[in-house]
């Protein structure tokens, strides 16, 4: 507007000037100074603003009702989780105790076979010895001694096998013991030359 002044006048213009210039422009553009400076009616501007607050505040309302709902799942989702958790801590704490009663009744049942194995070498000793003692019996001549380390020798495999479950090692020493305590009581041997046995006889008991 301000360069059409200049070229028209020849000056930088003024207001009177100007304003000329500006009724004219106005008129050939139709220009309404109403339509393009009012907007949007009041009225409608209100009720846009009313409207978007209200928008506003909904969303707000919906995304903290959706975060609630969301607060909620989660502290299900957690109690649930806490509940599943104190249930398999039940279930462990149930299977050790019942593991630990097992151990318990194993314990005590391993002992009641020791026990009974125990008593079945007690029994087995006590039926072995007196056979060991018998077989020697038998190796010794019946008039004649016989030396210890003779006699060791001539004993079956088989109690040589079987004495071997039992404590003491194989040898001359276990069957001088074997022989010895029946001598102390007066059973079935007596003593000879120093490491000979031999038969005990009715004339022993009679000196004795």
């Amino acid at each position: 507007m301000w360069a059409r002044v200049k070229l028209d006048k020849g000056v930088a213009g003024n207001n009177r000037s100007v304003g000329e210039h500006l009724a004219d422009w106005t008129r050939e553009r139709a220009y309404s100074p109403v339509i393009e400076l009012t907007g949007l009616p009041e009225a409608v501007e209100t009720g846009l603003a009313k409207a978007g607050v209200a928008l506003w505040k909904a969303a707000e309302a919906e995304a903290a009702a959706m975060m609630v709902r969301e607060r909620l799942r989660m502290a299900e989702a957690i109690a649930a989780e806490r509940d599943l958790r104190h249930e398999a801590l039940g279930m462990v704490d149930a299977g050790e105790a019942v593991i630990e009663g097992l151990r318990a009744e194993i314990a005590r049942h391993a002992a009641e076979l020791e026990g009974m194995r125990e008593h079945i070498r007690v029994v087995r000793a006590r039926e072995f010895w007196p056979r060991m003692a018998q077989e020697i019996w038998e190796v010794l001549p019946e008039r004649e001694a016989m030396h210890l380390t003779e006699i060791t020798r001539r004993i079956g495999r088989e109690f040589v096998k079987e004495a071997e479950e039992y404590p003491g090692d194989w040898g001359p020493a276990l069957i001088r013991g074997v022989i010895d305590q029946r001598i102390k009581y007066r059973k079935l041997f007596a003593a000879a030359d120093p490491g000979r046995y031999r038969r005990r006889r009715p004339e022993d008991d009679v000196a004795a």
